[in-house]
């Protein structure tokens, strides 16, 4: 049983609590890793989770996300949690505004957990979860109690915090873990939903109303063809798009399933019928995996002024230990993506901001007959736009972040002979949560051609099959010298040709 005086040792409610030394000595640790990101968010120090509020206000885009700068700090080790704020004019280039929420008060003393935002006139409407615990005089028996909050944020990016819960602990039938309010407005009327765990030990989402953001009541739970399906459901997010409605969770405790379920936890999605709330009955398609890599979880969308649904996800896993805790901190985002829905499928596409990070463009027109092409990049952080044509070979083999013994790599397969895709950090670099095995693949048709898109940073890859119809995002942690990439045609001639962009 976890020792919660031990997690929860010199608990401080403000970061400026904390000396300045002590603060600066943990972001000098972080900044000397070699794993440090190019143009992907991550903290300064400590640990990065669920992005959170994630929305435009007032001319700008705002993310919020999980922080705790001191989460590896030692002697002495210091707790503190919040809500860490960014801006941005444009989803790529984000500044600093530090801490917009803490654990200051009774209601989220032992934590500031995941919540949203919606603009609504001069303000940011903010719904969150707090997370205490009662008898902590015990060494192990201690209880937690969740309450669901409100705030809002003015024009001055300052936040106001209501002075009281709009739900105290739990509804009947449900247990503590109760909480990740996602919050929207239609037609007059407020909405969120929740995750939540059964009182049975099955998850679930329950869906909120409110007439003025202050009175909630609950409208029961999101009826879906899943009755038991994982033991909770965290960070729900339901929305419509392209006439359709959309859940995306992460239910956890799902047993893997032939190349299915991989990861220690999923991040999926149903989609199906616009819901007719007040009514909750959601008819739906199958459940899908949101993304088929190694590392995604805790998404969460916004609906920007040119009506784009644009997703963000933490790129990590919770209970996962990764390389870069060395350095004192862990965790990072996914960059934004476009979601679109075409021929029933979901499509998750880079957002078109993107491009104004990419700088001397490389071009690539190779014609590969059974063998092999080493091309030496310039740097780690690069997107690669190509096409492939198998016009007799039987798979496509790309080797990236490869040192020029092609012995150190991330191998991705296009496996046109046996119709499928498969991608393998096992000789990447540092290992990382290798009891889940060290691939990823997924039964996928390929045709004579196809579009390839992949972005790569200092430790990380997202991979992006036929503009988003499939998605693999990963966590890579190689040494500095992996800057090769192989192409290997196998068992005839593929063509490859595309643009490759250093990335700003």
């Amino acid at each position: 049983m976890t020792n919660r005086i031990k997690e929860f040792r010199n608990m401080v409610a403000h970061l400026s609590d904390v000396p300045i030394s002590d603060v600066e000595k943990e972001q000098s640790i972080a900044q000397a890793s070699p794993y440090r990101q190019t143009y992907h968010i991550e903290s300064e120090s400590g640990t990065l989770g669920d992005p959170n509020g994630f929305s435009y206000f007032n001319g700008k885009y705002h993310l919020f996300y999980q922080w705790s700068p001191m989460a590896f700090s030692k002697a002495p080790h210091y707790t503190q949690h919040g809500w860490k704020h960014l801006i941005s004019d444009d989803l790529v280039n984000w500044q600093d505004l530090g801490a917009a929420i803490e654990s200051d008060t009774k209601y989220d003393k032992y934590g500031t957990y995941s919540g949203s935002a919606i603009p609504v006139h001069d303000k940011l409407l903010m719904f969150y979860t707090g997370n205490t615990w009662i008898n902590t005089e015990t060494d192990n028996n201690w209880l937690r109690v969740p309450y669901q909050l409100t705030a809002f944020m003015d024009k001055n990016n300052q936040v106001h915090r209501s002075n009281s819960p709009i739900i105290e602990g739990t509804f009947d039938g449900y247990t503590a873990h109760f909480r990740d309010p996602k919050v929207w407005q239609k037609d007059s009327q407020y909405y969120a939903i929740l995750g939540v765990q059964r009182k049975n030990l099955t998850g679930t989402a329950l869906i909120l109303q409110s007439d003025d953001f202050e009175k909630w009541h609950s409208l029961g739970e999101l009826k879906t063809n899943y009755e038991e399906l994982g033991y909770m459901w965290e960070c729900p997010d339901y929305f419509e798009i392209d006439d359709k409605g959309m859940l995306i969770f992460c239910p956890q405790g799902l047993k893997s399933s032939g190349s299915q379920y991989q990861n220690i936890y999923q991040t999926c999605y149903l989609l199906g019928d616009q819901v007719s709330l007040p009514q909750t009955d959601f008819k739906h398609e199958s459940l899908n995996e949101l993304d088929n890599g190694f590392d995604l979880y805790a998404s969460q969308t916004m609906l920007a002024p040119d009506g784009r649904r644009i997703i963000i996800s933490w790129m990590g896993l919770p209970e996962t230990a990764y390389p870069t805790e060395k350095y004192h901190y862990s965790g990072c985002m996914t960059i934004p993506k476009e979601l679109h829905i075409k021929n029933g499928e979901l499509y998750q596409i880079p957002i078109k901001e993107m491009n104004s990070l990419r700088k001397n463009c490389h071009s690539l027109n190779e014609r590969l007959e059974n063998e092999t092409v080493d091309l030496k990049l310039k740097k780690m952080s690069n997107e690669f736009d190509l096409t492939v044509k198998f016009n007799d070979s039987n798979a496509l083999m790309l080797d990236l972040f490869a040192d020029a013994l092609d012995q150190r790599r991330f191998r991705v397969i296009l496996n046109k002979k046996k119709n499928e895709i498969m991608i393998d950090r096992s000789q990447s670099g540092v290992e990382v949560a290798t009891e889940y095995g060290v691939t990823r693949k997924i039964d996928y048709k390929l045709s004579e051609k196809l579009n390839l898109k992949i972005y790569t940073d200092c430790s990380s890859i997202e991979i992006f099959i036929n503009n988003g119809e499939k998605v693999f995002t990963s966590r890579i942690f190689p040494n500095e010298d992996q800057i090769h990439m192989f192409l290997h045609s196998i068992c005839g001639t593929t063509n490859i040709d595309g643009s490759i962009y250093e990335m700003k």
